[in-house]
Formats: C-alpha cells, structure tokens, sequence
C-alpha cells in the first residue's frame, strides 16, 4: 500500500495439515508390528477445524502416540480416503489439500473432514469428523475519514476518525491500518476496527498525508486511500500604506495588502471597514477572497457626506487565523 499500509496475501484452498508426533519409533511395514510388543493403545488424532472460513480453509491434523505414528487417514465429504505415510520413526508432518492438489479447489459450502490414525503397532483410532462452512467475499471493505476535510486548512489540533465497514453477507472487518506523512504504518485490528489519530497544530504547520486502507477477514484489502490535512496556526497580517482623497459621488480607491507567511493557502477573504471621526462603521467593503502578499485596490463609488474617514483593514486566511492588528489610514472626502 502507499505510504507504508500492510498488504495481505489471499489463501484459496482448503488444505490439510497432518502432524504426527511420536516418542520411540515407527516402522514402514504392518507386517512387523508383532515384534513391538504388547501395546493396544490407538493414537489419538485431533484437529484446529473452525466452523466457518472465508474463501479457503487450512485444517490441521495432529496424531500422537507413545510408540509412535504410522499413518494418517483422512476423507473429505464421501470422497476416497486418502492415506498420510509418517516417515521412519514414527513423526513427520505433511500438507496435502482436501480435495487433493490434483482435484478441483473446494467450493463454498459445508463440508465434512472425517479422520483417523493408526499406530505402529497396528492399533487403529476411532474415527473423528469435522463440519465446516466455506463462505465466499471477494468484496473489500470501505473505511470512512470523519473529522477532516480532504485538502482544507486547519489552525487547530484536528484528530481524525477512521471507521471500516464491510458488505452486511461479508466476512467482517479484520482491520485498518494507516501511516501518517509516510510513517511506519499502525494497524488496528478487531471487528469493530475502528482508529483515531491526531495531527498536532502546536508542531506541525504545513501539509500532511493520511493513508490508510482496511482488510476484511476474508483477506479482501481496501485500495488505498489518502487524506490532506494542512495546518496553519500562523495569523496573517494588513496593510494600508496610502491615504486616499476623494470626491463626493465619485470612485474612490483604497490601496491595501493581506500578508501571510507560508505555509499558507495564497488567499485571504478580506474586509474594509470605514468608520467615521467617532470611531462609527459607516460603511463596510466585503472584497472576498484575495491572493495575498500582493498589493490590491478595492474601488467604490464614495457617497459618504464629506470629511475625514478611517478606513482598517481585516483578513481571514483560509484556516480560520485572523490578523494581528487591522492596518488603517485616511480617507478624505471633499
């Protein structure tokens, strides 16, 4: 996955596992089990079957016994049993699959393992079965980011939430994993796989990528996604470097700058207020969005009565910081 998030690998049989484990020794033969004695104890053979697997399936078998193992049977559904020769010595382990590699991969549905083993002395267990269910999902998982919009600024700590959910007949959600501005990925597992994580406004101004991806039970991995959170904690600041003299009833023009340090998102929604010698708004200029670190001209046309004016200057920059101080000058009116 980019940015670090784990990958799985997809299991599609159903195999069996078979251990035999043995303490003395074993013999290849039948026929010379009447030289080991007085042994009439069967092995016992027992399995980690589950009762439900998604999209493949590996069961285990292991049989013990004290004078050691010499064969493992084992059949699936009311197919032909097939036999497992433990080495010379009474132990070894083999994988097989059920159906055999030379058959057809199982199908989904229920099926039944039934299994034995036989020792060397000849003594045959009694026979065990199995019911599994192989369920199919080849449909991954959706996780869901709440808490942060893809590419907005922010100027505060934002912590983002990441919730997965599976289709309502799948396998479930096994996990999330996800790895913040290319970190090793942390991976969250469980049901509910659920994840929070927060980006930390007091260290961190800038951009940050988010990416994250969720993997079912059935081993279905989400494409990977991306998130981008900005931080920018820095207020911007205004300027108003001229005084301007105007006519009554004609188009006045007011000089002005919104400064703003990087990082930054290159526009500020500004506002020019102009207040009259008792320090009363008189008239309000929303120009909006502007670029910033740029000298700018807001025209209008004056109907002000005439005298002397203050017209300030306000900015918003895009995460929500507002200026340190509102820049001012004169406005005459004659």
């Amino acid at each position: 996955m980019h940015g670090g998030v784990h990958k799985v690998k997809k299991t599609r049989h159903l195999a069996i596992v078979i251990t035999a484990v043995a303490i003395v020794l074993g013999i290849g033969a039948v026929s010379a089990y009447a030289t080991l004695g007085n042994d009439a104890t069967p092995p016992v053979t027992t399995s980690d079957a589950v009762a439900t697997y998604w999209n493949g399936a590996v069961v285990n078998l292991t049989a013990t016994d004290a004078d050691g193992v010499a064969y493992i049977y084992h059949r699936l559904d009311k197919g032909v049993p097939r036999l497992y020769t433990v080495p010379a010595g009474g132990a070894g382990t083999a994988t097989t699959s059920a159906p055999a590699d030379r058959d057809r991969p199982l199908s989904a549905g229920t099926h039944t393992i039934t299994f034995w083993a036989q020792d060397v002395n000849g003594n045959v267990e009694t026979q065990h079965t199995v019911t599994v269910t192989v369920k199919s999902d080849t449909s991954a998982p959706v996780t869901t980011a709440t808490g942060a919009v893809n590419g907005a600024w922010y100027r505060q700590t934002v912590a983002v939430h990441l919730a997965a959910a599976d289709d309502a007949a799948g396998s479930g959600v096994a996990m999330i994993s996800w790895a913040l501005d290319g970190a090793a990925p942390t991976i969250v597992p469980g049901a509910a796989a659920d994840a929070g994580l927060t980006v930390d406004a007091s260290t961190v101004n800038g951009a940050h990528t988010l990416a994250f991806q969720a993997v079912d039970v059935a081993q279905n991995a989400e494409a990977p996604q991306t998130l981008t959170i900005k931080i920018d904690t820095v207020r911007p600041t205004t300027q108003a470097p001229y005084a301007t003299t105007v006519a009554r009833g004609r188009t006045a023009a007011l000089k002005y700058k919104a400064a703003d340090a990087a990082p930054n998102s290159g526009k500020a929604t500004v506002v020019i207020k102009i207040k009259n010698h008792a320090g009363k708004v008189v008239k309000s200029l929303n120009v909006g969005k502007v670029a910033v670190n740029v000298l700018r001209t807001k025209k209008f046309t004056c109907t002000l009565a005439r005298g002397t004016y203050r017209f300030s200057v306000f900015a918003t920059d895009a995460a929500g910081n507002t200026q340190v101080r509102a820049a001012s000058n004169k406005l005459v009116v004659k």
